[in-house]
């Protein structure tokens, strides 16, 4: 599947997922305490972005987060847990443009947090590792970076079950949602 066959024109799309305890509790927990971290540092990102009259903005009702669904483990050797996923899909008006610049402040924010819930990655032998957390960019708008660290759009995650079953239901709702708006513009 194509990126450009998803509808989708703009956005920001990121992949969490959880498979063992963090100090926060089992992987629904920290799921959903990393929910409320992804924000702050996205907002974090908008306001410094903006200029000084548009004080304290917040995309929060630009966050379209899917439903947690449960995954079996891809690409591992040994035995592990489910993984438990999700995907937020954020757009708006307010979105600083895609740069490498802001694409890698948000990776550097993203790993401190994966550090804080206690993910190692020392070695490319923890590649494949349980996870307590694990958060990637899936793409921004038509951002391309191919670096040997860093790739938007990430390179396999078209064909992974725990990207595109969270992401169908995150698409169908902003659709839905993009459809009243214009129905309600349309009427008023």
């Amino acid at each position: 599947m194509e990126l450009s066959n998803l509808n989708i024109k703009n956005g920001l799309c990121i992949s969490l997922g959880s498979n063992i305890d963090s100090k926060f509790g089992n992987p629904v927990n920290s799921l959903i305490e990393s929910k409320c971290r992804i924000e702050k540092i996205i907002n974090n990102l908008v306001n410094f972005n903006l200029s000084d009259n548009l004080e304290n903005n917040t995309l929060k009702n630009h966050f379209n987060w899917s439903s947690l669904y449960q995954t079996s483990p891809l690409g591992v050797v040994e035995e592990q847990p489910d993984y438990i996923n999700c995907i937020l899909l954020v757009k708006g008006d307010l979105m600083p443009h895609s740069s490498i610049e802001h694409a890698r402040f948000l990776l550097k924010e993203f790993q401190n947090l994966e550090k804080e819930f206690g993910r190692n990655k020392s070695s490319e032998e923890q590649r494949w590792r349980p996870r307590p957390l694990d958060i990637d960019i899936l793409w921004w708008d038509d951002l391309y970076i191919n670096d040997d660290d860093f790739k938007i759009p990430h390179p396999r995650f078209n064909n992974r079950n725990f990207v595109i079953s969270p992401l169908a239901e995150v698409l169908s709702f902003t659709q839905k949602i993009e459809k009243l708006n214009v129905k309600n513009w349309v009427l008023n």
